[in-house]
């Protein structure tokens, strides 16, 4: 009551006073609002005199104590507290978080400073996207104050850094010292105490949970965030979760920030903390000054973390700059320096001790631990507590914005000459522009694609009149990414073709393998045809400030006895869901829904097999009302027909029913189950959660038309954690018997669909090798000239459009391919669906051993018994940005739920 008392009275009101300036302009967004006043005043009798307390009064004891750590609800009222009592520092809530927690983030810097928020914002902008002369540009840049982002606990068991910015924030509240003065006067610091206060929140209760029992620090059997897990940092592109998004509005549309710094963990094993300069290769869309920025600030961390008698500190090792998409590498395509360290993590808050023998160097940059020239001071092994996460994460925050304190200006002037550095790039050298039609067979995924660069900081146009580009003409309404702009970088790196360059140790040596993702280009991933404009052209343009929504349409016969629409786009699949959910007030179904096996001719239009006929016992008027809703509401075309009659149906349609679908859900946390479950939801799929209890108890024919296994290899399905790892109920797999209950599902009629490394489990099991098929791969992985590996690339595949999986898509696209399998069906026994061709299937990204792969499957059905496995060898889900392969996964769950004796 103590705290409440301080932190209400002796704070809000004076606080909302003296900070009204920026709330007129984002009042919504500021934490303090009138109901927690409210709260205040029916809790508080008298005022008291305010106090800031320090984090371990509130907490009880030292942050970063060995097996003690804070929650969410704990660093956000701290951070909250210490806001209300500080005039140097404002917390602003940015939105709610996929569970529902406040996400925060805290402004920090000199009063006066934090009085002229509005002036500093519009500096930010007018720098980050520069359109003046130099000379005004110059002036901005001596007015305006640096900003730096620092972002902690994206990835939650990395838990140091969320305790740690309570004490920064403390300091920063509190401090005199000369140092401090310095980045207050120069620089407004974003804090952001915890990127995933969900996460946070898991990991904090796991561990208290287990602390004290022979699980203590041990893994967590669930992801730590809704969907992504550890892939909350693989998301910073494609924008798929809420907080991604939140925080990509502050970057590129409220702050433009010139440094970031996202504060990470990694194995304890090895050194202590990772800093920039980091490895090769270095992504040719980076400006090199802002490389050269990277590696002088990498310098003074170096330099200072040495001086303060730190240890075990490493460069240029482990981390490169190639790949795009995670927190630190996003902020270099828009000319922002992007900050990675990483410190070697303890078990959560348990201390872990080390002798030197047991410490190990990397494959990229530390060939072994041992003293060498970015290796200068190893450390020399012992106790490793959080404590000393702490200390390490904060001196390296105070050194990072010591130097943009006193670099201010030079950074913000480099910031806005890289702006028009890029602005006169794409004037003077190809590409010059990305065209995207208008004619797609998926425009939901085009327009789902422009929005995603619109909302990194991309400008798009859309031509008034046809034009002319590289001797093509070009009709009105085609939509044009332009070169010629500040984020040239993120534009460019997203919609060109990535070519991993080769590197090896020495000419003998096999090629180095990349660190993270190879390829990654959005028009292959989201299938939407995309055309790199070489030379330059004319085009009559405007900007768009949005992006307009796709016009449903509802036409043909005023008196229809059915209805039908193509089924080509992942929104139709959508709309599909919602016709299954749709019931009368009785709960029998509103619609019967049939599925054409083959084209279907309707008044001069032909719809390719997959379609949808729908019929409904709705009065007709009533009918037509409520699907030309629908149809404005999905976006979708839908045509009213009146000549489809029993016989015709039943010649060229077959009926499909809601899919009953079950995903496993393992206790080893597995990211790709999450993406899947996110993709499942966000196409309105109705599925459950099939835990190893629920398949070892059998019976799944009866509940189950299909059943999804997620990309996790034969042996974690099976076994799981081993026993004594984790709590009882959560160790082992589906085990002997519930593999034998998968296959008698199958037999029994059901439709397995494996993702990627999942397939393992019915080739090895299922007795599928019997029938000629086999994983050509699987024994090739290692480094040698008739090795195979592909790390994250794009790869070609042919489509067999006849197969009901293959319904409604192009003969030809691009699978995301990562540590997969590859078939062969040698005896026939499989429906060959994806096939890869006779040349290098390599579409962006890199791949080693492409030969051994030519012709081989890709993607197969398998009949067993009376049902069917379905094989993937990728994952047409990955990530959540793989769009233009979603339609294989769904048109595989529909295919369970069609009539067999139609096909």
């Amino acid at each position: 009551m103590n705290f409440l008392r301080s932190f209400c009275v002796n704070s809000v009101l004076p606080s909302r006073q003296r900070k009204a300036g920026f709330q007129e302009i984002r009042a919504t967004k500021l934490w303090r609002t009138l109901g927690v006043l409210i709260i205040c005043t029916i809790l508080l009798q008298g005022p008291t005199a305010a106090q800031l307390m320090a984090p371990e009064e509130v907490l009880g004891f030292q942050v970063g104590s060995d097996y003690q750590v804070a929650g969410w609800k704990t660093v956000s009222d701290y951070t909250r507290h210490v806001a209300a009592n500080s005039d140097r520092v404002l917390v602003e809530e940015l939105g709610k978080t996929t569970e529902g927690n406040d996400l925060l983030m805290l402004l920090i810097s000199a009063p006066e400073n934090l009085e002229n928020l509005v002036r500093y914002q519009q500096i930010q902008s007018e720098i980050a996207l520069p359109t003046k002369p130099a000379a005004e540009l110059d002036a901005l840049a001596q007015e305006g104050k640096a900003v730096v982002l620092i972002n902690c606990n994206l990835h939650s068991t990395e838990i140091a850094s969320s305790q740690m910015s309570m004490e920064l924030a403390h300091q920063f509240a509190t401090a005199e010292t000369p140092e401090i003065k310095e980045i207050l006067e120069n620089v407004i610091i974003l804090l952001i105490p915890s990127a995933n206060p969900d996460g946070l929140n898991i990991v904090v209760d796991w561990y208290n949970r287990t602390v004290g029992t022979p699980h203590e620090g041990s893994e967590i059997p669930w992801l730590y965030h809704k969907y992504t897990g550890h892939d909350n940092n693989r998301d910073w592109f494609m924008l798929t979760q809420t907080e991604t998004q939140l925080l990509t509005r502050v970057l590129y549309e409220e702050w433009f920030p010139e440094v970031v710094y996202d504060v990470h963990e990694m194995s304890y094993r090895g050194p202590r903390f990772v800093i920039p300069p980091y490895f090769e290769p270095v992504n040719p869309n980076i400006p090199p000054l802002l490389q050269r920025t990277l590696s002088l600030i990498g310098a003074q961390l170096a330099f200072d973390m040495t001086s303060e008698g730190f240890t075990g500190v490493l460069s240029s090792a482990v981390y490169d700059t190639w790949w795009h998409g995670g927190f630190r590498t996003v902020p270099y395509r828009h000319n922002m320096v992007g900050i990675l360290t990483e410190a070697a993590r303890v078990e959560i808050a348990t201390p872990i001790f080390q002798p030197h023998h047991t410490l190990k160097g990397y494959r990229r940059g530390l060939d072994q631990y041992a003293l060498r020239t970015n290796f200068p001071e190893p450390w020399p092994g012992g106790w490793w507590r959080l404590r000393n996460i702490v200390d390490y994460e904060k001196a390296a925050a105070l050194s990072i914005l010591s130097f943009v304190a006193e670099h201010r200006v030079m950074l913000k002037t480099n910031f806005y000459k890289m702006g028009l550095a890029a602005i006169a790039k794409g004037q003077d050298e190809p590409p010059r522009a990305f065209l995207i039609p208008t004619e797609q067979r998926d425009i939901h995924t085009t327009l789902k694609m422009l929005d995603i660069l619109k909302r990194g900081g991309v400008q798009v146009h859309q031509a008034n009149a046809p034009f002319i580009a590289d001797g093509v003409e070009y009709p009105a309404d085609t939509y044009v990414v332009l070169m010629s702009q500040p984020f040239r970088a993120h534009a460019k790196d997203l919609l060109e073709v990535q070519r991993y360059p080769e590197r090896r140790p020495s000419p003998e040596s096999p090629p180095e393998r990349p660190y993270d993702i190879a390829g990654w280009t959005l028009p292959l991933q989201m299938g939407v045809r995309t055309i790199a404009v070489v030379h330059p052209f004319e085009a009559d343009l405007r900007q768009l400030p949005m992006l307009p929504a796709v016009q449903g349409t509802l036409d043909g016969t005023p008196e229809p006895t059915s209805y039908l629409f193509e089924n080509r786009t992942n929104a139709e699949a959508f709309f599909l869901n919602h016709l299954f959910n749709a019931r009368f007030g009785d709960n029998s179904p509103k619609y019967k829904l049939y599925w054409a096996e083959r084209n279907v001719e309707l008044a001069g239009k032909t719809l390719p097999p997959g379609a949808i006929l729908i019929q409904t016992a709705e009065p007709p008027l009533h009918q037509m009302a409520e699907l030309n809703a629908l149809a404005s509401e999905y976006g979708i075309h839908i045509h009213a027909d009146a000549s489809i009659d029993e016989e015709e149906l039943n010649r060229r349609f077959s009926r499909v029913d809601a899919p009953r679908l079950g995903l496993y859900k393992p206790w080893t946390a597995n990211m790709d189950e999450g993406w899947t479950r996110w993709v499942l939801d966000t196409y309105g799929f109705n599925y459950n959660s099939l835990t190893n209890a629920e398949i070892r108890a059998g019976d799944l024919a009866t509940r189950y038309d299909a059943i999804i296994l997620p990309d996790l290899g034969a042996s974690g399905i099976l076994n799981g954690h081993a026993a004594g790892k984790l709590p009882p109920e959560y160790t082992g797999g589906i085990g002997t018997e519930g593999l034998a209950n998968l296959r008698r599902f199958v037999e029994d009629g059901g439709t397995l669909i494996c993702l990627n490394r999942a397939t393992e489990l019915p080739l090895k099991y299922f007795g599928l090798g019997e029938k000629g098929i086999v994983n050509v791969v699987e024994k090739n992985n290692q480094p040698n000239e008739d090795a195979f590996f592909c790390p994250g690339s794009l790869l070609r595949v042919r489509i067999d459009t006849r197969h009901p999986i293959g319904h409604g898509l192009d003969s030809e696209m691009a699978i995301f391919f990562k540590s997969g399998p590859v078939f062969a069906a040698e005896r026939g026994g499989a429906e060959v669906i994806a096939t890869y061709p006779e040349f290098n299937p390599l579409m962006s990204g890199w791949l080693e051993g492409e030969k051994r792969i030519r012709q081989k499957a890709a993607l197969l059905e398998v009949l067993l018994g009376d049902g069917r496995v379905i094989l993937f060898g990728f994952k047409p889900q990955h990530r959540g940005q793989s769009y233009g392969t979603f339609k294989l996964l769904f048109n595989a769950i529909f295919y369970s739920a069609i009539s067999e004796d139609r096909f």
